[in-house]
């Protein structure tokens, strides 16, 4: 017999950017995420005691204390050590870091156009004679080879630390991490620096992206898409990768931009081909955490009396 939750919609419901399901983290740490999403403010603020924490995830003290540690690393919570005022430790408030930014994008005004979901506008006679009535489909790429090559070294360097890491509890890893492997990662990390570039490149490349295709676009238009970009903290790369996403969908035909939906629709696909800057950031995370682990690993320093009293 099939058994049926009987959810209670007055208690609402918790919503995630999709792009925090890229990011790896352990099971623990994305649940406790939740949890703060769920308990967090308008401004992603919360302050529950570590007890409150571990009684709603079912988790001990102790896990919650290194499931906050990696949602740290990961610049995905931040936590503020607050007194009271006679001068003690009270809790600690918790900020989800993305939290404010993304409600505020959530209920922002959508970009009024009357062109369908499905058809990009084009001028009556851009239209062609035979073609009339027919509404024509974007040419969505999503079988399409990707528009970056990852590098053999990349690639190499990406897939040990995955193994290292597999399975393993933050911040350790499944063996000790090699050094010919660290000074690898830096290397790579180098030779591709992973700049963000600010709202007035995004807009000049924007600007000159649709130039280049012949599209007449306006400066709120313009603006409207660098939004889009801010979340996203666009590198060189990742622009790059867009305008060629952009470019292999585009027909000649086509003189107006894209609506909202259609712009984001190229951007996700963008993205989703970018799995150099992806695992770049990445190996930027196991970096972090490996700084970490050798953190934890140093052994706590031995006060002058207590050398004092072995000594004797």
């Amino acid at each position: 017999m099939a058994f049926s939750q009987d959810f209670d919609p007055t208690k609402g419901y918790v919503a995630l950017p999709c792009d925090v399901m890229d990011i790896e983290m352990s099971p623990g740490s994305f649940r406790l995420l939740v949890e703060l999403c769920r308990m967090a403010n308008r401004s992603g603020e919360c302050w529950p005691s570590l007890g409150q924490l571990s009684e709603r995830i079912g988790r001990s003290k102790a896990a919650i204390s290194g499931y906050i540690a990696e949602l740290r690393a990961l610049d995905l919570v931040e936590t503020v050590n607050q007194k009271m005022a006679n001068g003690y430790n009270y809790r600690l408030k918790y900020s989800v870091t993305f939290w404010a930014e993304w409600r505020a994008k959530l209920s922002a005004p959508r970009l009024v156009s009357n062109v369908s979901e499905t058809e990009r506008s084009v001028q009556p006679d851009e239209r062609r004679v035979n073609s009339k009535n027919q509404n024509h489909k974007n040419n969505t790429s999503e079988n399409s080879e990707p528009t970056d090559t990852e590098s053999p070294q990349l690639v190499s360097v990406f897939s040990k630390w995955s193994d290292l890491s597999k399975a393993a509890p933050f911040p350790t890893f499944n063996a000790e991490v090699p050094e010919n492997l660290l000074r690898e990662t830096q290397t790579v990390l180098a030779n591709v620096a992973l700049k963000i570039l600010s709202e007035a490149e995004v807009a000049q490349s924007l600007s000159g992206l649709w130039k280049g295709l012949g599209v007449s676009i306006s400066i709120l238009e313009v603006e409207q898409q660098v939004k889009a970009f801010k979340a996203r903290q666009t590198t060189k790369l990742g622009m790059t990768v867009f305008e060629n996403e952009v470019k292999s969908q585009w027909k000649d035909h086509w003189r107006k931009p894209p609506n909202e939906t259609q712009f984001s629709a190229m951007l996700a696909a963008a993205q989703k081909k970018n799995r150099t800057e992806g695992m770049l950031r990445m190996l930027e995370q196991y970096l972090r955490r490996w700084e970490l682990l050798q953190k934890q690993l140093q052994p706590s320093r031995t006060s002058p009396n207590l050398a004092l009293k072995h000594a004797a």
